[in-house]
């Protein structure tokens, strides 16, 4: 309770809104009233017991059911017990203890979540009585134990831990496995632990010699793991399944947990152009692209889809018990959305004692690797270099060539321009102005517990993600709250329950922060002027002042709240038959509130400039709707008989979603400070909405077949029938065969040294799935769009109401189905310490929805039609090791790599590729880049001279004839003629690659030292090939844009003939020429990024149990801390080709945060 009180005391402290702390003093009375309810059973769960002249094992082994203790005992101790009488009824597990062992050569003590049973020790009176407020129990004498620890098989291990437990006593097993320790007495409990083994716990009792064995560790491969509709054992999988590793969210600094994910998995590929929260524009691809119309995979929480990805990014991370992600045709089960691949995640249920955990992070965010920018003088020189080799020199306005030498000098001061009056020029950085370190800080607490009958998981979550922007408040606020509760009806029927309620708020400038105008901003010209009033730089380019509109220029807020209620209930009709219900409805809500203000510019001298920042100010409003509906009944049996096993699952399911949207916008807001629809007058009123649903009925089936855990077949289907679709093309099949073959457990296996081959399986499946992504709902009906169209100049025709058609129908198009095989293998070595998978696919999408090139005189909008045909082949591969040296030290590593590659076969009105990226070319992958190839730079006239007399036409560029001042001249690039016609053109461009990450990697780095915790996580990628884009991408894209430094001492000059680049030049045709979708401006954008680095230290037990909690865990974390890239053009590597036109610079997080569990 006393946690609870600190966090309602903080969110005071720093000062949360009033509607948000007013929410938070709702939560907070309702888990006081929920922690005072579950309170009473963290020590004294209460147990049910009848019967007569019963085991004290049978004993036991009820009260672990009930409450989740563990008994800790030798098997010869109970050969010595007498049955026991016994009938209570919601009794403390203490009262039934002290009933059980009445009379009984044994006693026990509770240790924590164990309770241990040695034999009664005898009490032996004091020689000399003391006078004591309560009779002393005399310490038995210290005693010599000896022993040997062996394997199942009979091996004596070397180098085992033997401790003494809640003692600093602990040695380490001989080379013949055989041990001698002294230990506090009969009532000692040892604890046995050997890397490969489980650990054991063992009661000393009366014996001095001890002979122990202990148990193999559980492969890996005995895992269960989330299939879609149910659970396997990983053993049994024979598809392409990667569970992702459950330490994945522990400690991580992240509000998305789709961040954490990122590099986890091989085939998983997870991209982002920015660091703004909840603007990331996160993009999901499991094994490469699948349609030229995209898509990503399907999220499933809780064995139901997600009706937006939002759900998936925005859930408390704390949450998450497992994800696990199908990639080959297992995701067939979930059909027509399967294609792009599956992410199960299943959140956290009750079980055990109830238990308290409170996690806390505060993280310290700053910006990265900052877009560059020069300083004052190293932009003078650019200009004057870009001069020297022009026939007539371009100095004027501002950039006169004294005020260029000035500024050479770094002369700051009032500048005289021809065209602009006085100006002020000095040194100023946009983003030194706009980014600052900023504070986040995030809050989880969970309650959870479980009785005979009942089990509950409560958790809320507050977290404040902030980001870079320094002249207001740009970030997302996030508010979770899960509740989970199952109910045992009876012993064959079970209920479970979940509610959520998710709520994130994003604000941030009304324009978000334009990086593209950062990027125009010439680099000496301050924000304000003296008199602290926006400077307006030269007068007409006013909107060029990103401070001032980041600043003043209104706000965005975009307010997100889901509600989603789960309900499923089990039950077993038959012995190995299971009927199970579920039903879910997800309700989200959608607020869009946007104003742009005015903001008045001025010159230098304070006179009021004639361009303003948002001349028209302008308010909309936005309120969207989605609710969905699933509904799914299931039957499921499992019959063994013999070496066989059958398990049989067929169903139905239901969905049906609907959308619902308001739109309103006007302009001249009216009012400062009270922003809505009504401070706006009705001079310009614009209004919209509209509303959509959409249904699916599905049939689902899965048959799984295994003979003696050698020889493992699946088959599983599922016949979707859809709203999106005419009649006639509405339902479609979709399935997967696969099969696997467990060598390991086959006898001629099983006679080899199973130390260095535990587990080795073979599998291989062949698949057809579904993709829905660009399939509108209505393409198949001729329908109508309403607007207002434009007739004439008349004022009273000029907008008039109109109906007109949307384009040609698609009656008989029908789902995109991809085919796809697999073939894989699972292995585990040297006694479970190595593990590693290995899968090579192929996929084929022969049913691609594409647009077909009609004569533009068909009038509308072409039909979509199946005929497009993607294949895509690929490979994934993992290898983990984990290990202990000595008896503290333990570490783990685990690395991941994939790849995929694919290429578009066929393309009905296939496009001619053209210069740069090129989405669809036939023979050549999508997202292509074709390139002009070239050969150096001009050298000097006579090389000029001999260009120009070589080609009759140069189409590239806009090049003037060569009579003109403005020709091209030495040092400028030399393109060559690939296709020998003569002629520079389009129709020179070449195959250079494409623009997808290619060999993307992960690597995990984990180690623990006594009660220190070390992980370290890289991720990356092998080849991507990028051309920048935007006004930083070359030298002078626009005649007054920024200029990138990177190019500074790179260019040509008849001083630096064998330069990287081209020479500068002001004229933007020429630099288009020299710089623009020309070969060495495609680089191979390789790097690696350390993505976490964790140190944590969890206090002694000893030190926590004095505050009653039981472990306490401080960490100190970071994100993005540093990176490596082949590129050095001063962008970060993870944002592509687009960076400098949107996206925040990325951010480097330092976190601390602490783990309480009581």
């Amino acid at each position: 309770m006393y946690l609870i009180h600190c966090l309602h005391r903080y969110l005071r402290e720093i000062k949360v809104g009033r509607k948000e702390l007013i929410v938070m003093n709702y939560l907070t009375i309702f888990l006081l009233a929920t922690c005072l309810q579950l309170s009473a059973g963290v020590y004294a769960q209460k147990v049910t017991l009848s019967g007569e002249n019963i085991s004290l094992k049978y004993v036991f082994s009820e009260i672990k059911k009930q409450t989740g203790y563990t008994f800790v005992y030798r098997e010869v101790l109970l050969q010595r017990a007498g049955k026991v009488n016994i009938n209570v009824r919601n009794a403390s597990i203490q009262q039934v203890l002290d009933i059980c062992f009445r009379n009984q050569p044994l006693s026990y003590s509770i240790i924590n979540n164990n309770i241990v049973v040695v034999k009664e020790a005898a009490v032996v009176a004091p020689p000399a009585v003391v006078a004591a407020e309560k009779p002393v129990m005399a310490k038995a004498p210290p005693i010599k134990i000896t022993g040997v620890i062996l394997a199942e098989n009979g091996t004596p291990l070397q180098n085992a831990n033997v401790s003494e437990k809640g003692k600093l006593n602990s040695v380490i097993t001989k080379t013949d496995g055989t041990f001698t320790m002294m230990v506090e007495g009969p009532q000692a409990v040892l604890v046995i632990s050997y890397v490969g083994f489980d650990d054991k716990l063992v009661p000393v009792g009366d014996q001095t010699e001890l002979i122990i064995k202990l148990t193999t560790t559980q492969s890996p491969m005995e895992e269960q793991v989330v299939v879609g509709y149910g659970t396997s054992k990983k053993a049994t999988v024979t598809g392409a399944l990667e569970p992702v590793a459950n330490k994945t969210f522990d400690s991580r600094a992240v509000t998305n947990p789709a961040l954490a994910l990122q590099g986890t998995t091989p085939g998983l590929v997870i991209t982002r152009t920015s660091s703004r929260p909840g603007n990331e524009d996160l993009v999901m691809q499991i094994r490469g692209a699948t349609s030229i119309n995209g898509g990503s995979p399907l999220i499933v929480i809780d064995g139901v889809p997600v009706a937006s990805q939002n759900a998936f990014f925005t859930m408390n991370p704390d949450d998450i018990e497992s994800v696990n992600v199908l990639k080959d045709g297992m995701a067939a089960i979930f059909g027509s959305r399967a294609a792009n691949g599956v992410i199960l995640i299943t959140t956290k249920r009750g079980k055990g004692k109830t238990r308290i955990d409170y996690n806390f992070n505060a993280r310290i965010n700053t910006i990265g690797i900052k877009t560059p920018a020069p300083n004052m003088q190293q932009y003078a020189t650019m200009w004057i270099d870009a001069n020297k080799e022009e026939i007539k020199p371009n100095y004027w306005g501002w950039a006169s060539l004294d005020n260029l030498q000035k500024m050479q000098k770094g002369q700051e001061g009032i500048y005289h321009t021809d065209n602009w009056g006085d100006v002020f020029i000095g040194n100023a950085n946009r983003f030194d102005e706009l980014f600052a370190t900023r504070v986040s800080q995030q809050h989880t607490l969970g309650i959870s517990g479980s009785t005979d009958k009942t089990a509950y998981r409560l958790s809320a979550g507050y977290a404040d993600n902030q980001g870079p922007l320094a002249t207001s408040y740009d970030g997302r606020k996030q508010y979770n709250l899960r509740l989970n509760y199952d109910y045992k009806l009876t012993e064959k029927v079970k209920l479970q329950t979940g509610v959520t309620y998710q709520k994130d708020i994003t604000s941030g400038p009304s324009s978000g922060l334009r990086m593209d105008l950062i990027a125009y901003d010439p680099p000496f010209f301050p924000a304000k002027n003296p008199y602290g009033e926006w400077y307006a730089n030269f007068n007409t380019a006013g909107n060029r002042n990103s401070t001032a509109a980041t600043t003043d220029g209104g706000r965005d807020i975009k307010a997100n709240d889901l509600v989603r209620v789960d309900i499923k209930g089990t039950a077993e009709l038959y012995k190995g038959l299971e009927a199970e219900a579920t039903a879910s409805i997800q309700s989200n809500q959608l607020r869009l509130d946007n104003y742009q203000l005015t903001v008045p510019m001025y010159q230098w001298d304070g006179t009021p400039a004639e361009e303003k920042i948002n001349p028209e100010s302008n308010i909309r409003a936005e309120s969207d709707q989605t609710l969905y509906q699933n509904y799914s009944a299931i039957l499921r049996y499992t019959k063994t008989f013999g070496g066989h096993r059958i398990i049989a699952m067929g169903g139905i399911n239901a969905e049906k979603s609907s959308f619902k949207g308001l739109y309103a916008y006007r302009t001249n807001i009216e009012s400062n400070g009270v922003y809505d629809l009504n401070v706006a007058p009705k001079d310009y009123v614009e209004g919209n909405g509209g509303r959509n649903e959409w249904g699916l009925y599905s049939y689902i089936g899965r048959l799984n077949y295994s003979f003696r855990g050698k020889y493992l077949v699946e088959m599983l289907g599922r016949r979707d029938g859809s709203s999106r679709f005419a009649p006639g093309y509405k339902w479609s099949n979709f399935y997967d065969v696969s099969a696997g073959w467990v060598l390991t457990n086959e006898n001629f296996i099983r006679d080899l040294n199973l130390y260095l081959l535990n587990y080795l399986k073979i599998r291989g499946g062949y698949g057809v799935m579904g993709n829905n992504v660009n399939i509108d709902l209505y393409d198949y009906i001729s329908n109508v769009v309403i607007g207002n169209s434009i007739f004439g100049s008349t004022p009273a025709i000029q907008s008039a109401a109109s109906l007109a058609r949307n384009g040609l129908t698609s009656p008989d198009r029908t789902w995109e189905q991809v085919k796809m095989a697999n073939i894989g293998v699972d292995l585990v070595m040297l006694n479970n310490r190595l593990n590693g998978r290995f899968d090579y696919y192929k996929k084929k999408n022969d049913g691609m929805l594409i647009n077909v090139v009609y004569p533009g005189v068909l009038g509308g909008d072409a039909p979509q039609t199946n005929s497009g045909v993607l294949e895509v082949k690929g490979w994934e591969a993992m290898l983990g090791w984990h290990d202990k040296i000595g008896k503290d030290f333990s570490y783990n590593v685990s690395v991941n790599v994939s790849d995929s590659r694919n290429k578009l076969v066929a393309y009905d009105g296939a496009i001619l590729p053209t210069p740069g990226l090129n989405q669809a070319v036939i023979g050549r992958p999508l997202n292509s880049w074709y390139m002009y190839k070239t050969r150096g730079f001009l050298a000097d006239q006579k090389t000029v001279d001999l260009f120009y007399d070589k080609y009759t036409a140069i189409a590239q560029g806009n090049i003037p004839a060569r009579t003109d001042d403005q020709v091209l001249r030495p040092g400028d690039t030399r393109k060559m003629d690939v296709n020998k016609d003569g002629v520079i053109d389009q129709n020179d461009v070449s195959f250079k690659g494409d623009a997808a990450p290619h060999y993307t990697f992960g690597l995990t780095l984990g180690a623990s030292w006594k009660n220190i915790d070390f992980t370290a996580f890289l991720q990356g990628v092998g080849q991507q090939y990028v051309e920048r884009d935007g006004w930083l991408a070359y030298p002078f894209v626009t005649l007054w844009s920024n200029l990138n430094p990177s190019f500074i001492g790179k260019t040509w000059t008849a001083e630096n003939p064998g330069a990287k680049y081209p020479r500068l030049t002001i004229d933007a045709d020429r630099s288009k020429w020299n710089y623009l979708h020309n070969d060495f401006m495609l680089q191979n954008n390789r790097y690696v990024r350390l993505k976490t680095l964790i140190i944590g230290y969890t206090l002694p037990q000893t030190l926590s149990a004095r505050a009653h909690l039981e472990k306490v865990r401080v960490y100190f974390s970071g994100n993005d801390l540093w990176e490596w890239s082949s590129i050095k053009d001063g962008f970060d590597p993870e944002q592509g080709a687009n960076s400098v036109l949107n996206g925040y610079p990325f951010m480097r997080t330092w976190s601390f945060g602490v783990n309480v569990g009581l």
